[in-house]
């Protein structure tokens, strides 16, 4: 019986091993807020991150902003660089003005058009909209 586990084991180390040892995998990734980006990026440097903002693909602004609001107003403390190309309009069309998860690696050093945004995500490998929930909000009793 000892040996079921032992040899379940191994083969998970091996699987992981393998993941690793492969061209395109790029290790574990934490999935986290722009806050947490933004107030700690020296935590994040160089480590593949998952975070979910507002969109904006614009030629000098494109980024990830902790709120609408603050891609209106253009508040780019509150948003990370994103390094992506914008030749391809229709993925601009589709995630543009948009909430959406993102996945990189984060980089506290370049912080994007004229530095003026609080980090940058780089070799971005996931871009998928998040849909707004279901049905109306509903005030919690008192």
């Amino acid at each position: 019986m000892i040996g079921v586990p032992v040899v379940m084991l191994a083969a998970g180390w091996a699987v992981i091993a393998a993941m690793a040892s492969t061209p395109g995998f790029e290790g574990p990734r934490d999935t986290v807020s722009l806050i947490q980006l933004i107030a700690g990026p020296a935590s994040f440097d160089s480590k593949r991150v998952v975070v979910t903002g507002y969109v904006m693909l614009e030629a000098q602004n494109t980024a990830i902003y902790l709120h609408e609001s603050d891609a209106v107003y253009a508040i780019s403390r509150n948003a990370v660089w994103l390094d992506v190309p914008l030749g391809d309009e229709s993925h601009r069309v589709q995630f543009h003005r948009r909430y959406v998860r993102v996945e990189g690696t984060f980089s506290a050093r370049r912080r994007g058009h004229l530095d003026a945004f609080s980090g940058s995500l780089q070799n971005i490998s996931r871009f998928d909209l998040v849909e707004p929930r279901p049905g109306p909000l509903v005030p919690a009793p008192h």
